[in-house]
């Protein structure tokens, strides 16, 4: 399943690698990221809306539903009946749709059946009482289309909106009694669906065009120079591109961005010891093994020297996590010499929430403060276990060093 990090390769689980490390992939093959793929599916822009939507329209009807046992008017009853059957499926709709029951295909019809049911409801209690008030609820109706997705639904939606204040208008009409003051009062009403409705379309469109950035500026990522040339993954000016628009998105829709940003330990004295060759494979050791611990949604890139950055939506997994996962990988898929490096890494994280002012410089900023102060923990701990060691060797007896000696070759 091609993926949003920048790497360019994929890394199959069970995919056989034995010998020395490779690097994940040459600078000339093409990028795995399609705007297709990007593109925004059914479902994800209505998972987050729905819910509150149904949750408003149950609200309303069992208000009307418990106002209408005080009532004194004709049709009481079927009055009740209507607001409760209203009230009790879109509250089903909304438990189906925050559970994650309803598959994004089916959460796009629901999307559009919630405001239709909603404006059929406001015809069917305008007719009752043969009252023009009733019928408000079609411009709310209206307005709830924005939370659509799918063009053919939203624009049933307004659609069915349209035709449904027709209907209300013909009944008036057929009763009888219809006055020059109740026609106007209906055109009012037809004002103010058609001014929701433009509402919601440009609501619509906004939004639309906030992806549509995000897969453009993944398109220049494809077209442009942005991979680093050694490990196959985002240099820096490919993390920019694709960082920022993902961060303006995540800010619109109120979801939180992480960095986590990545250190190699000791990569200096392997180039010292060993090699610039071997501190490459290193690098592209720790390249693949980011990718492979990474989710598909996350950008990988090398933001320089020694240091790895991952971007991506969310609140991310914990430093100490991603640090076992790297671990886990080189020790499972990698054949790296363990005297040239014994995998060991730093990790640092930092959170971008919606009400945040910093930007992409500072969300970065934080994750490195947090990388450094991790790194000196760790520091401060291996000093303390080395204290205790040389003060353990200091007291023990010859003996006990003897005896300690002899039973190390036995174990």
């Amino acid at each position: 399943m091609p993926g949003l990090w920048i790497s360019g390769r994929s890394c199959e689980p069970g995919t056989p690698r034995t010998g020395t490390l490779k690097r994940p992939q040459s600078a000339s093959d093409p990028f795995e990221v399609s705007p297709a793929y990007l593109a925004p599916k059914a479902g994800d822009a209505t998972s987050l809306g729905l819910p509150r939507l149904c949750v408003g329209f149950a609200l309303v009807h069992a208000v009307s539903a418990v106002l209408g046992l005080f009532m004194d008017i004709d049709y009481r009853g079927e009055l009740i009946a209507v607001d409760g059957v209203c009230a009790v499926v879109f509250a089903l709709i909304g438990f189906l749709s925050a559970t994650r029951r309803l598959p994004g295909w089916r959460r796009e019809t629901a999307a559009a059946m919630v405001p239709i049911i909603a404006a059929s409801a406001a015809c069917a209690r305008a007719g009752l009482v043969d009252q023009y008030w009733p019928a408000a609820e079609l411009v709310v109706a209206a307005a709830a289309a924005c939370v659509v997705t799918a063009r053919n639904w939203f624009w049933s939606v307004l659609i069915a909106c349209g035709a449904l204040w027709a209907g209300c208008v013909v009944t008036a009409v057929a009763r009888g009694g219809f006055t020059t003051d109740e026609a106007a009062r209906w055109v009012n009403m037809l004002l103010l669906v058609v001014a929701a409705g433009a509402l919601s379309t440009a609501i619509r469109r906004a939004r639309t065009n906030a992806a549509m950035a995000l897969v453009d500026a993944h398109r220049q990522v494809m077209e442009q120079s942005v991979r680093d040339p050694l490990t196959g993954v985002a240099n820096r000016k490919g993390l920019e591109l694709v960082a920022r628009p993902m961060i303006d998105l995540a800010r619109r829709q109120g979801h939180a961005v992480h960095a986590l940003v990545v250190d190699v330990d000791t990569l200096r004295g392997i180039n010292e010891e060993h090699g610039i060759r071997d501190g490459d494979e290193v690098l592209n050791a720790v390249a693949e093994a980011l990718v492979a611990a990474t989710r598909a949604t996350d950008v990988v890139a090398r933001w320089g020297g020694d240091e790895f950055v991952m971007i991506g939506p969310g609140t991310g997994t914990s430093p100490l996590e991603m640090e076992r996962r790297i671990r886990a990988h080189l020790a499972e898929k990698v054949d790296l010499p363990r005297d040239i490096w014994q995998g060991r890494v730093s990790a640092g994280i930092a959170t971008l929430v919606p009400w945040d002012a910093d930007d992409l410089e500072g969300l970065l900023e934080r994750a490195i403060q947090d990388l450094s102060l991790r790194r000196s923990l760790k520091r401060r701990a291996a000093a303390r276990m080395k204290e205790e060691d040389e003060a353990l060797s200091d007291v023990a007896t010859p003996e006990v060093r003897e005896g300690v000696g002899k039973a190390d070759p036995e174990a």
